[in-house]
């Protein structure tokens, strides 16, 4: 992997600010609702209680720098998470496949009109819960999640060093009449294979996550002909670009990690 010094390609995407500004909003409540529950509002009627509230401040800004030190690098090698108490790295050559699922996160919920014009207006990656989870092939994990800053752009890098290959050898096995597995779904030149049925790529309208979920539909059907958790299907994102490829009523979207993606 990369040394001290920054390497030629290396990105590096720092702890996102939601998780420790949830942290802290959730401990000052705690704390408010402890004096806001005494008879004596008066600091000094509250020795202990004063102790506990500057003990659990202190370790709300230890946490919150100790968070704050966590990284994600991606480099020329591969991909490497720091933290002040433990080190994964995974090179390119030994990741065997990818899982990936969102999981839209709706943060302004509580703020009536005027949080949904916010979260319209906001960006889809603060949205969303990503998750892009790494397999070695001795079968060790690596995950990138929203906790890093820019996560979508992180997940982009690696999905633009990853799947080329993977959708170029999927490409050629079909070309050769075969039928390319990811997990549960099956991928030949003419159809998809899920569960008992076999559905032909002329007739599919539209291929897609929604949500968590991979879903295809089908001509004439009102209800997907696919639904299926996203992180059960193994290179889910290839899989999308390959049936695009076979199926050119579907609109390809590239590598872009949200760009399939309906909240």
């Amino acid at each position: 992997m990369a040394t001290a010094t920054t390497a030629y390609g290396e990105h590096r995407f720092g702890a996102a600010y939601t998780i420790r500004l949830v942290l802290a909003i959730v401990v000052l409540a705690f704390i408010g609702g402890l004096w806001g529950s005494q008879n004596d509002p008066r600091i000094e009627a509250h020795p202990t209680l004063l102790w506990i509230s500057l003990a659990l401040i202190g370790a709300t800004a230890g946490l919150w720098i100790i968070i704050g030190k966590s990284t994600l690098i991606i480099n020329d090698s591969g991909v490497r998470r720091e933290s002040p108490f433990s080190q994964q790295e995974m090179t390119w050559s030994l990741i065997a496949e990818t899982r990936y699922q969102v999981v839209p996160v709706n943060v302004y919920a509580h703020f009536g009109l005027i949080g949904a014009l916010i979260a319209m207006s906001s960006k889809k990656s603060s949205r969303a819960q990503l998750t892009l989870e790494l397999i070695g092939r001795d079968r060790k994990k690596l995950k990138v999640t929203s906790f890093y800053r820019n996560a979508d752009e992180a997940i982009g890098i690696i999905l633009g060093r990853l799947m080329p290959p993977i959708v170029q050898s999927a490409k050629n096995r079909i070309q050769r009449g075969e039928t390319v597995q990811f997990g549960p779904l099956g991928l030949s030149a003419t159809a998809v294979m899920w569960k008992e049925a076999s559905i032909p790529v002329v007739e599919i309208t539209k291929a897609e996550l929604a949500g968590s979920n991979l879903q295809i539909k089908r001509t004439g059907k009102w209800l997907s002909a696919v639904s299926v958790r996203s992180n059960k299907v193994p290179d889910v994102l290839a899989f999308l670009e390959v049936l695009e490829s076979l199926a050119p009523q579907i609109k390809s979207m590239g590598v872009d990690p949200l760009a399939r993606v309906r909240m």
